[in-house]
């Protein structure tokens, strides 16, 4: 039997009235799957942006050009050989031979500078000097002259905070001041082979600067078997 027309009627309301309702869950569907996808391609853009700017900020000083300056204060123990100079106020009713043979004292605050190159991160040598800011009159010396080359040794060395070792050497220059109760025993004023090892800490807090601080000893041996126990602070601009 042939469906009324009444009853086709109501099945076609029907069946587009379910279509209806099914449209929006489609679309609902492709607008969450669209979504998705922003969201998925924004989270990747952020991680390249984090991991360009992670790139950006590391700290290694390859192929950077440094220039460092610092202050220096140390403590120095003095052991004289029979020509050196003496380390103390020598004593008038003492013979020469019989005047103080070892030292200690504070010894003048000094200023040191280096210019440095970065081979590699982790291995950055340089060419250093320091000067004294005033005269060392325990030893009747003028201001500290000394020039030399060295190394940086960095551990964690693509890191802002990074540990270093620093071996180098150096000549000591300066000369006398000529104090008459230094003369008795003719002192000679050599030039002094210089050893010096430190470590300590650098906080790098731009890739082209740092902060650095360092305890160390310096010890010569031809004047005098002589040794500094620093303390240095400065600060390391770096180029590019």
């Amino acid at each position: 039997m042939a469906p009324s027309p009444r009853s086709a009627l109501v099945t076609l309301a029907a069946t587009a009235f379910l279509a209806c309702l099914a449209a929006p869950c489609r679309a609902a569907e492709s607008g969450g799957d669209e979504a998705k996808a922003e969201k998925t391609e924004k989270g990747d853009d952020e991680a390249k942006k984090d991991d360009a700017k992670s790139k950006d900020q590391t700290f290694g000083h390859a192929g950077q050009l440094g220039l460092r300056a610092g202050i220096v204060l140390g403590y120095r123990m003095v052991l004289r050989y029979d020509n050196s100079p003496y380390c103390a106020e020598p004593k008038p009713t003492t013979t020469p031979t019989n005047q103080q043979k070892f030292c200690g004292y504070g010894a003048p605050l000094s200023v040191d500078v280096g210019l440095s190159f970065g081979v590699f991160d982790f291995f950055e040598p340089f060419a250093w000097a320091r000067f004294g800011l005033s005269a060392d009159d325990h030893s009747d010396t003028n201001p500290l002259v000394m020039v030399g080359a060295g190394a940086r040794l960095y551990t964690m060395s693509d890191a802002a905070f990074k540990i270093f070792i620093e071996p180098a050497v150096a000549i000591e220059l300066e000369d006398g001041q000529g104090t008459a109760a230094w003369q008795t025993i003719d002192p000679v004023y050599k030039k002094d082979l210089v050893f010096h090892l430190a470590a300590g800490p650098q906080i790098d807090i731009h890739p082209n600067f740092g902060l650095y601080a360092t305890g160390g000893l310096t010890v010569g041996v031809v004047r005098a078997l002589a040794a500094s126990l620093d303390l240095h602070i400065g600060l390391q601009a770096r180029y590019p």
